[in-house]
């Protein structure tokens, strides 16, 4: 599964990540460290997509497609 998802540098040092597809709906990831916050954001979306039956996603890993937000 791919998913697009923005990330942004915040004012504050910490990294937002945000995924605003239908499917497995949305989802704000924030960590300090900017691969660690995409690394939630997979994970996050790998869980949700094996939790959620109606996802009709078995066994698929996610992929990010990822854009950098610009202030």
């Amino acid at each position: 599964m791919k998913a697009r998802c923005t990330i942004q540098h915040l004012a504050d040092g910490r990294w937002l990540v945000r995924h605003d597809g239908s499917q497995p709906g949305a989802v704000e990831i924030t960590d300090v460290n900017r691969d660690h916050a995409l690394k939630k954001m997979r994970d996050e979306l790998q869980y949700r997509i094996e939790l959620c039956p109606c996802s009709g996603v078995s066994g698929d890993t996610v992929e990010l497609q990822v854009e950098e937000f610009k202030r």
